[in-house]
């Protein structure tokens, strides 16, 4: 019971001290421990897993079609069907494996992090390496990484709803509690793994890692991930149902009529199972998984990592993008640029972390005077965050804001390490979005100083300046740049300096203004061209953020999003003139500046109910339910806390906008490429279908058998439509307008064109037929040549495919080598089932003359001539 035990007892007990443990014992202790991290819930059984491959309504009628031939004594057939449908299991089975080592690799990539104090040095490591005795750093946003004896906070709350029930947070204490049998609610001295810390941070001591851990001793009652289906799926699996009803409802009509015109049962249960096994795409499962894994891997590379399917398809529809500035649109290199104190307006040279730069005044280097260091002084020493230097580079531990201070100070020679600027450190108030403004009480020579950082309308109504008209213009000048501009202030106190003062109120009375630092996160090239394309896309950009509105609209003007006649407007502004007029000008406003969590969630609901799909970012903890409102919730991978990534649908990794843009268009390309895949599919079922019923009704005899139609549907297609999935989008795919969230995935369109493609490939393959069955050659040989047929219909109708409305001889077909190959496989392939005896004998072909190879390659090449006419007809 560690929450009734002392600071010193834990510090005895765990063998450690101030500078926390060494590596070597940190390691000694990983060994005896174990890693951080619970046991990984049961797998799928694989008896399920290898069930679950035969639950798709297209292989319950090849099931039924194995059954039947082997009824009839078709036998061979039936081991063919059976081999197919084993083939797509196994495909199947593959597939999903590789869909889960996928979802592992991102839930590693998403692990939490954990700063930890080793060898009097923090340092930022993955959590799953935490040991009992450790140091650990909370911060506001992040998640518990272990069980801990808190020994220090400063406003620390924590949200530990997972094991109370509670829905507020917990306000958190450093002393024992001398009682037994304390629940967990009322351990509050103690922070739990999985917990989210709101506000605040802390330090404490890990007590228990992994499995011993509160979490680890429910975890089987936790849920860490739930799958859903995407309407992709639930559409995918609606088509298929009703291709198979189809096919199903076909096959019993082509039965009843054969057997009314007098054909044997025998005869017509053959036609029926030819009719159903025609007009299922079998390979369609399968493509689908590959083109969606495709997609999703192409996004990884581009680092947007899709941690829900329904963003895949949702990315395709979106048509506005709500996106934060800093980090996202801005390098989240915060840089002070200039500064302005005792009257006098400084430039500051240099950007980024490192620091190096000269402080300007009317163009020449100058010292600074005590105005001057007084300010950098503030900057400082009001301050949480760390400038360190790794492997050569300069880098912020915290909040950039604070960190460009620090920089700003160096640049002026002003260093926490020299005596001058060594302070004590007694009390401080944290920075919040409530009171925006963060204080410190700061101890030197006996002398006690209150330093205060924040907006600057906060601290000019702080102090009694008679100067404060004058300096609002300056501020508003500077924010006018596009700069973000904070305000400093001090307060000598007179009398004893302890923690007993009333710091809050103190900061907040007679405070001596000192200045203003004007600082700037430079927007990225990137995110600047990447919103002029989402203007292309027909997507609009508006910016919501919390910085002031002048600041906000004149880094929108500089990238594009803002334009004449937009609005900008502040949360403050949005409360005045109500809901009533954000629904009414939602698409009219571009900025949104000083706003709160729940502003930003009206916002996405107000574009919402004008039926825009919309994609929101965030990074922080007040941002998810902003991001889970979203249609598509994006997280920033590098900056964005746990709380947000896991409210998120996509992460991405190098926190760009124009990632974004990058993952829509690449949804776009998937979507596409599904239509075409089942576009090539049907439009050889469809000749399929119409050919088989035109055959009875014309009393000819079957033209194919149950095997030769798998083997055109699963051994042929299945190379090209594979290939399909690897198309690499069509050039504009970017500039089209958003989708019709409600089209469905065979439109109007794609429909006319299946008939027209079903009507070219039954006209020529009958044709074919009919020609051979009226020379002097066998039935297996006329077979043979309208089976050949079909197979170079496909083989042209694949080059079609490619796209719905650009000339194949315009096409790049190097662009695609994946298809290709497919087509040199599938000749070899179609070569060697007419010409091999033992193919032969279980695809019922025989060998043709050269003069038939010809005939079938002309008649299958028209699918060609047929569609580009079409496509010119429609271009038109």
């Amino acid at each position: 019971m560690y929450y009734k035990k002392s600071i010193e007892d834990i510090f005895k007990e765990f063998g450690v001290n101030e500078c926390g443990l060494s590596q070597e014992e940190a390691a000694t202790r990983l060994e005896k421990y174990g890693e951080n991290t619970l046991k990984e819930e049961k797998g799928v059984p694989l008896w399920k897993i290898i069930l679950d491959q035969f639950t798709d309504p297209l292989i319950y009628i090849l099931l039924a079609a194995a059954v039947v031939t082997f009824i009839v004594g078709e036998y061979i057939d039936t081991g063919v069907i059976l081999a197919v449908v084993l083939l797509n299991a196994v495909i199947g089975f593959i597939q999903e494996y590789k869909a889960e080592k996928a979802m592992e690799a991102i839930r590693q990539l998403a692990a939490p992090k954990a700063i930890v104090l080793r060898d009097c040095e923090e340092n930022r490591i993955d959590s799953r390496y935490l040991v009992p005795g450790d140091t650990v750093n909370l911060f506001a946003g992040n998640k518990v990484p272990a069980d801990i004896r808190l020994f220090e906070i400063v406003e620390l709350e924590i949200d530990e709803s997972m094991f109370t029930g509670e829905s507020a947070p917990v306000s958190k204490q450093t002393h024992p509690i001398e009682k037994d049998n304390v629940s967990i609610a009322d351990q509050k001295n103690m922070a739990f793994m999985g917990t989210i810390i709101t506000n605040g941070r802390g330090k404490g001591i890990v007590i228990n890692t992994g499995e011993t851990t509160e979490l680890g001793k429910i975890s089987e009652q936790v849920k860490i991930t739930q799958k859903e289906s995407s309407p992709l799926q639930k559409r995918l699996v609606d088509f298929s149902q009703k291709v198979g009803l189809l096919s199903i409802g076909l096959a019993l009509l082509v039965f009843f009529v054969g057997i009314l015109l007098g054909h044997s049962l025998i005869e017509m249960t053959l036609f029926a199972i030819s009719m159903a096994v025609a007009v299922i795409p079998e390979g369609l499962p399968v493509v689908i998984t590959i083109t969606m894994a495709i997609g999703l891997k192409r996004m990884a590379n581009r680092n947007a990592i899709i941690r829900k399917l329904i963003a895949v398809e949702t990315l395709g529809s979106c048509n506005y993008i709500c996106s934060d500035k800093t980090g996202t649109i801005t390098k989240n290199m915060m840089t002070v640029t200039m500064l302005y104190a005792g009257g006098k307006k400084y430039e500051v040279k240099g950007t980024g972390y490192e620091p190096k730069g000269e402080i300007l005044h009317n163009g020449k280097k100058v010292e600074a005077d005590e105005s001057l260091k007084n300010l950098l002084r503030i900057g400082l020493l009001c301050n949480s965050s760390d400038l360190y230097e790794e492997n050569g580079e300069w880098k912020i531990e915290g909040d950039p804001t604070e960190g460009a201070l620090i920089v700003a100070a160096h640049k002026n020679g002003l260093n926490v390490e020299k005596q001058e600027y060594k302070y004590e450190f007694i009390d401080e108030v944290p920075f919040s979005s409530h009171r925006q403004y963060m204080a410190t009480l700061q101890k030197k020579d006996d002398k006690c100083t209150i330093f205060v950082k924040g907006a600057p309308e906060k601290l000019l109504n702080f102090s009694n300046n008679s100067e404060n008209r004058e300096l609002l213009d300056q501020y508003s000048h500077m924010a006018e740049s596009g700069l973000r501009v904070l305000g400093f202030g001090l307060k000598e106190l007179e009398g004893e300096c302890t923690d007993d003062i009333d710091l809050e109120y103190e900061a907040t009375h007679d405070l001596k203004f000192i200045g203003f630092q004007g600082i700037i996160d430079p927007p990225r090239e990137s995110a600047t061209k990447a919103i002029e394309d989402t203007k292309k896309a027909g997507i609009k950009t508006v910016m919501i953020t919390g910085d002031h509105k002048i600041t906000a609209t004149a880094i929108a003007k500089q990238i594009g999003i803002f334009k004449e006649g937009d609005i900008a407007i502040t949360g403050s502004e949005l409360d005045e003139k109500g809901e009533k007029f954000l629904k009414e000008n939602a698409e009219k406003i571009s900025v949104y500046a000083r706003v709160s969590p729940n502003h930003k969630l009206k916002i996405v609901e107000a574009l919402q109910d004008r039926g825009n799909i919309i994609a929101v970012t965030g990074d922080g903890v007040n941002d998810a339910p902003a991001l889970k409102k979203g249609n598509i919730g994006v997280a920033m991978g590098k900056i964005g806390t746990d709380v947000a990534r896991e409210a998120s649908d996509m992460i991405l990794k190098d926190d760009n906008f124009a990632t974004i843009f990058q993952a829509v268009k690449e949804g776009r390309i998937i979507y596409e490429n599904i239509q075409k895949v089942i576009f090539f599919l049907l439009g050889t079922g469809f000749g399929f279908g119409f050919l088989i019923v035109l055959a009875l009704l014309f009393n000819l005899p079957l033209p194919f058998l149950a095997t030769q139609v798998l083997w055109i549907n699963l051994v042929t297609n299945g190379l090209q439509d594979v290939a399909l999935a690897f198309e690499p989008g069509e050039k504009g795919v970017e500039k089209k307008p958003p989708r019709d969230p409600q089209e469905t995935i065979i439109n109007k369109f794609i429909l006319k064109r299946l008939i027209l493609v079903g009507a070219v490939i039954t006209a020529g393959s009958l044709f074919i037929y009919w020609y051979y069955l009226n020379q002097d050659v066998s039935l297996d040989y006329a077979r043979t040549a309208a089976f050949n047929t079909v197979v170079f219909f496909q083989f042209f109708h694949v080059l079609n495919a490619r796209s719905f409305n650009k000339s194949v001889f315009k096409m790049n077909h190097l662009a695609n080598p994946f298809l290709l190959i497919s087509l040199v496989l599938a000749l070899i392939a179609q070569i060697a089932v007419i010409n091999l005896e033992p193919l032969q004998l279980l695809f019922h072909t025989t060998q043709i003359d050269l003069t038939a190879w010809l005939y079938t390659i002309l008649t299958g090449s028209t699918i060609i001539a047929v569609i580009e006419i079409d496509k010119a007809v429609r271009k038109d």
